[in-house]
């Protein structure tokens, strides 16, 4: 690992299923990735411990929607679709000399979602449309492009939670 080196994401593309949607989102919020807690106080310990149980909380995130786009809107408003939504974006490297193209890589999500709230936000006159709309997330996979394994997967439907191709918890 390096001692010194500063990476950037300064832009991404989202995609539906198999298209592209520039000018649809301003942002798209990856799920968080929380691992529910058991809390140990025992006699004789100096202190409590919370440590991780093996389930995750459910994996919910938001994204803002910079229009209505009737292409979208029927899967959107289903809140029982499954919706595969890929979030794709460079890393860019830099070092001493500036930009290290040869050290830059891209990083890429690929999720399932529902839809359960589709908020359409408000009618302003001269501003932009601004809806905020939130889902739960079946899968969740992110990889690198300068790595063959990805780093993290989870899919809640068959039952995959991993690290760089090694399941969390072993299995006894």
């Amino acid at each position: 690992m390096d001692a010194v080196k500063v990476g950037q994401i300064t832009n991404a593309d989202i995609y539906w299923g198999d298209n592209l949607c520039i000018g649809r989102f301003a942002e798209f919020e990856r799920p968080k990735l929380e691992y529910e807690k058991v809390e140990h106080a025992s006699l004789g310990m100096v202190g409590k411990l919370n440590l991780p149980s093996r389930q995750l909380n459910a994996m919910t995130g938001k994204c803002n929607v910079q229009f209505l786009d009737i292409d979208l809107l029927p899967e959107a408003y289903n809140p029982a679709a499954g919706i595969a939504i890929t979030l794709d974006a460079p890393v860019d490297v830099f070092g001493s000399a500036g930009i290290d193209i040869a050290r830059g890589y891209r990083l890429t999500w690929h999720l399932t979602v529902m839809f359960g709230v589709t908020s359409s936000g408000a009618h302003k006159l001269g501003t932009d449309f601004k809806g905020e709309w939130e889902y739960s997330c079946l899968r969740f996979v992110e990889k690198a492009s300068n790595r063959q394994v990805p780093l993290r997967e989870i899919d809640v439907m068959a039952q995959i939670n991993r690290v760089n191709g090694v399941d969390v918890w072993p299995r006894y």
